[in-house]
């Protein structure tokens, strides 16, 4: 199982940026590996309005950086992700980027989308393909010959 940071935005819309860090360490533990996203835990004990509070949280957080196998970058990358980038670049740890999934709040909802999750196990990009080779192979046994 391999340790892998989130690196993710916080501040600006907190609720949203909370949601899509919340998917992103989903994700990676469905890959099987263990997340840690310092930006879920540190606003809890800390103020992030308070300079002093969000310094000290950000240098635990890369303290937590340097022992991770990789960092997975989601989203558009702020001023404070660039300083966690920047320290597993100088660390020699490698970094993986992704997009933020369109609308965390998925996960809680039904229809195609939850049955897929239930049905094929892995990342989101994997069953996005697997969708997209079942819609072509069910286009073709609707309309053979055309």
């Amino acid at each position: 199982m391999k340790r892998v940071f989130v690196c993710s935005a916080y501040r600006g819309d907190v609720s949203a940026n909370v949601k899509v860090a919340r998917a992103a360490c989903r994700e990676v533990l469905r890959q099987g590996d263990a997340p840690f996203a310092p930006h879920l835990l540190y606003p809890d004990v800390l103020d992030d309005d308070v300079p002093s509070d969000r310094a000290l949280g950000m240098e635990a957080g890369r303290r937590w950086l340097a022992a991770s196998q990789e960092v997975l970058v989601v989203g558009p990358v702020t001023a404070g992700m660039r300083e966690e980038i920047a320290t597993a670049d100088a660390l020699g740890i490698p970094v993986r980027y992704a997009d933020p999934p369109a609308k965390p709040s998925s996960e809680t909802r039904g229809g195609l989308l939850a049955w897929l999750r239930s049905v094929v196990p892995g990342a989101w990009e994997d069953r996005a393909a697997l969708a997209a080779i079942a819609f072509v192979v069910v286009g073709f046994l609707l309309c053979p010959g055309r």
